[in-house]
Order: structure tokens, then sequence, then C-alpha cells
């Protein structure tokens, strides 16, 4: 090799000593570029999978249907909003939440509404939950649920209904099991027929955790009505 050589490869050697931040920048914007495109562009990292969870009367086909979740679709690039507004609809579900789940999976938890009492009249069964919301069961609905009676001056709908929820959801399962009708005529005119026939008057919904540990006592003695709209003091009639 002669010193021309030896000269030259000494400047190319010095050449790539300079350009190597700059090849090795080109190669990191590359492999980004790459991987954005991946991830943005192409159903390598697409949702192939809704994984539903927490269901239990309300079948994973049908919030699987609602979510409309397009098969394949970036994963990076799905509306997790847009699905779970859609799958709120579900007028059996209290609450949803949606996310990814990498590489290809999308996951839809949800919590469905506890009905705690039936809306009383109409040919089709409607449930209420603790919140008053009223909703169609999906497939068979609860036994043995109090029933609830608006009558004429209740007031609002929506305030009736959860002034009624407010009081069953108070209950146990015991006590709520014993109950056929709760009326509401007013805020503070709530009352339940219980299935032995006696009468309970319960008054508003304040205290009613109060109240539903006073009627449980009341009722180990026989009565025709008992009273625990001042639980403080409350009553029975034989």
């Amino acid at each position: 090799m002669t010193v021309t050589d030896r000269f030259a490869g000494r400047r190319w050697r010095a050449r790539l000593r300079r350009l190597r931040p700059y090849l090795v920048a080109a190669a990191v914007l590359a492999v980004v570029g790459v991987g954005t495109w991946v991830v943005l562009e192409t159903p390598v990292l697409g949702a192939h999978t809704v994984d539903v969870r927490g269901t239990s009367t309300v079948p994973s086909a049908v919030v699987r249907a609602s979510a409309e979740v397009e098969e394949g679709q970036p994963l990076a690039r799905v509306d997790l909003d847009a699905i779970r507004e859609r799958v709120e609809e579900i007028p059996q579900l209290a609450t949803v939440d949606v996310r990814r789940q990498w590489p290809r999976t999308v996951v839809v938890e949800v919590v469905e509404r506890t009905p705690v009492a039936r809306l009383a009249g109409g040919e089709d069964v409607r449930l209420i939950d603790p919140d008053g919301v009223v909703y169609p069961p999906s497939g068979k609905a609860p036994s043995r649920l109090p029933q609830v009676v608006l009558t004429a001056g209740s007031g609002p709908r929506g305030e009736a209904l959860k002034e009624a929820a407010e009081a069953v959801r108070a209950m146990d399962r015991t006590l709520a099991r014993r109950v056929r009708e709760v009326h509401v005529s007013s805020r503070d005119g709530i009352t339940l027929d219980l299935r032995d026939g006696a009468e309970v008057a319960w008054g508003s919904a304040d205290h009613a955790e109060l109240k539903a540990e006073v009627l449980t006592a009341l009722l180990r003695q026989k009565a025709s009505a008992y009273d625990v709209s001042a639980p403080e003091r409350p009553t029975i009639r034989p």
C-alpha cells in the first residue's frame, strides 16, 4: 500500500467519524418512522379482540355488537370515548370503562345495574336500580322484588323513584323480600304494604338505614300497622 493510499484511507475514516452521528440519527428516524407507520397505519397492532368483562345478565355478544370495534383497525387509533358512549346506551349497564390492551385487544369493562324494585303498571317488566333509574331486565327478572307504585301528587317522577329506591336499598335482603309494594304519594308520603297484609308508614327517604333497622326490630311483634316515619319514636298498631 502506497503512502497516498494510506493518506486516502485516513481521510475516509475521518470523514466517517464526522458523519457517524448523522448516520445514527438517520437510522433512528427510519426505525421510528417505520414503527409509527406499523402502529398507526397497519393491522399488525390492530384491534382483533374485544374483551368484555363484568357482565352477568347482559350477554357479552350484545356488548361487543354495541361497541362496534372495527376488526383490524390500528389499536392506537381506536376511539375509546366513542366506544364507551355506544356501550353506555345499553340500559342495563350502570358504568362502562374502555381501554387498550396491547398488542391487539380492546377491553370493555362494565358494571351492571342492580335492581332493588320493580315499577308497577304496564305490561312490560321494568326494574329500578338504587339510583331510581328505570330499565328493562336482560333475561328473567329477579323474583320477589318490591313493586313501586307512584300515586297522583307524588311529584316529579324521577325524584319519586329515587325516594322509593333509597328506601328499599336501605333494607337488607330479608326485609326487602317482606315488602310487596312501595307507595309514593309525596316526598314525605312513602308507605309500604307488607306481604302479610300489614302497612308501614315510612315517611320520607331520610334516615332510611335507621328506619330499616327499627322496622326489622318492630316486625318481631305481630301488628297491622307500623310507623317508622320518626324512627326515634316508632309506633305499632295491633
